[in-house]
C-alpha cells in the first residue's frame, strides 16, 4: 500500500521563520496563483499589440491548519499581531516574515519548497466550537499576503 500518495496530507510540510517551535499541522494549503498586467501598445491601422509583462501579483497564500488543545498556535499569532499592531498605543509595525511549503515524493524524500518572502497575515478565520459537531479537531483558517516567492529544487 502506497502511504504517501499526493492525494493525502502527508505529502507536504510547512514552516515559517517567525514561529519556529510551532508544528503546523495543516489539513490544507494552496500554491498561490499569479497575475501578470501585460500593457498593450498602439500598432498599424488600429490593432493593439500586448507587450510582455511588467509586473506580477500574486494571490493570497491561504491555508487550513488543526489548533491544539492549549491553543498555543492561536495565541502565537495573537501575539504577532499585537506587535504590529497596538491599538492601544496606535502603533503600527511591520514585521514580515517567511513561510514555506515543502512538497515530498512517495517516499517521502523532499522534492520542491516553496519559499514565501516578506509575508503578512491578511485574514484569520473564526474558529467553530460546536458541540453538536462530530469531529473533535479544532481548526483555523489563515491568510496571508506576501511579495514574493521562489521555487527551490530539493532534488
Amino acid at each position: 500500500m502506497n502511504i504517501h500518495n499526493f492525494a493525502q496530507r502527508t505529502n507536504w510540510t510547512a514552516g515559517s521563520d517567525r514561529f519556529p517551535l510551532i508544528p503546523f499541522y495543516l489539513t490544507s494549503v494552496n500554491i498561490p496563483g499569479m497575475n501578470f498586467s501585460l500593457p498593450e501598445t498602439g500598432a498599424r491601422y488600429g490593432a493593439k499589440l500586448n507587450l510582455s509583462s511588467d509586473t506580477v501579483s500574486y494571490n493570497s497564500l491561504n491555508f487550513n491548519f488543526l489548533i491544539d488543545e492549549d491553543f498555543e498556535i492561536y495565541k502565537k499569532f495573537n501575539e504577532y499581531l499585537t506587535e504590529c499592531v497596538d491599538v492601544e498605543e496606535l502603533k503600527f509595525n511591520n514585521i514580515p516574515f517567511t513561510f514555506w511549503v515543502e512538497l515530498n515524493d512517495n517516499k517521502s524524500h523532499k522534492i520542491l519548497k516553496f519559499e514565501f518572502y516578506n509575508c503578512r497575515i491578511e485574514n484569520i478565520g473564526d474558529i467553530e466550537l460546536d458541540t453538536t459537531n462530530p469531529e473533535t479537531e479544532i481548526t483555523m483558517d489563515l491568510s496571508l499576503k506576501f511579495d514574493y516567492f521562489k521555487i527551490v529544487s530539493m532534488i
